[in-house]
């Protein structure tokens, strides 16, 4: 298995932006790790956004061995993870993230597959840390 090295800021500016558009709802989504880095979002269809709870149909997910884990946002401006949150955990991979408002590169956190926040650089393509 591959060494987590960090999260893409285009992947975080992305989750961002569809945050803002299902807002008030929430967004949900899985995501894919390429060279230990968490880049690229997956949608998969009978998603649905809700105003508390959103679904994934994870019965839709084709095997993809570099499927990393899930995102979705939460409509108020706490990225706290819910009672909620910690069962999809265990169920999805082992990297989680949450976005809250205001929907920005700092209103984000980041959980594993056991609930505990962990810490998880923002990295631009090259791989160089967002400062």
């Amino acid at each position: 298995m591959m060494r987590l090295k960090g999260v893409s800021v285009d992947f975080i500016d992305g989750l961002n932006e569809a945050a803002k558009s299902t807002y008030p709802d929430e967004f949900i989504c899985l995501h894919c790790m390429h060279d230990g880095i968490i880049d690229e979002m997956v949608m998969l269809p009978g998603t649905i956004f809700g105003d508390s709870h959103s679904f994934i149909m994870d019965w839709m997910d084709p095997i993809d061995f570099s499927r990393s884990g899930s995102a979705h946002s939460h409509p108020g401006f706490s990225a706290e993870a819910s009672d909620d949150d910690y069962e999809v955990f265990g169920h999805m991979g082992g990297v989680h993230f949450i976005t809250c408002q205001p929907y920005d590169r700092r209103s984000w956190r980041v959980y594993n597959s056991c609930g505990d926040e962990i810490s998880l650089p923002m990295l631009y393509a090259d791989g160089t840390p967002v400062e």
